[in-house]
């Protein structure tokens, strides 16, 4: 079966505020998540010219998801390197589960037409 795009970004809000109040995380924070999670590792500076996020995101919101749990210390700074973060197992988990429930919740519509 194949997934209706339209339906699913109809859903996204009242699953993306379900999840903002469940797993106590900020919507910045989440979309944060979902920015990362294919990529091998990112750095403060890769994320503010990237993600295009201030310098308070990363000040403020990185080191809070480290001590969630949500991101993981891939390398320490070293030899004038920036230290290098990955999403954690944690953090991939979340971002699964929003995907398949942006996904049922369509699923569960198509089967009650």
């Amino acid at each position: 079966m194949q997934i209706d795009l339209k339906s699913c970004l109809k859903n996204y809000r009242k699953i993306l505020f379900s999840f903002r109040d469940h797993y106590k995380l900020k919507v910045s924070d989440l979309e944060f998540l979902f920015f990362i999670y294919d990529l091998r590792y990112f750095t403060g500076t890769t994320i503010k010219k990237d993600y295009q996020c201030s310098l308070t995101f990363i000040t403020r919101n990185l080191p809070d998801l480290v001590k969630n749990g949500y991101i993981s210390i891939y390398l320490e700074r070293s030899h004038n390197r920036a230290r290098r973060y990955v999403i954690s197992q944690r953090g991939k988990i979340i971002v699964t589960k929003f995907c398949t429930a942006l996904q049922e919740e369509v699923l569960i519509k198509n089967l009650l037409k």
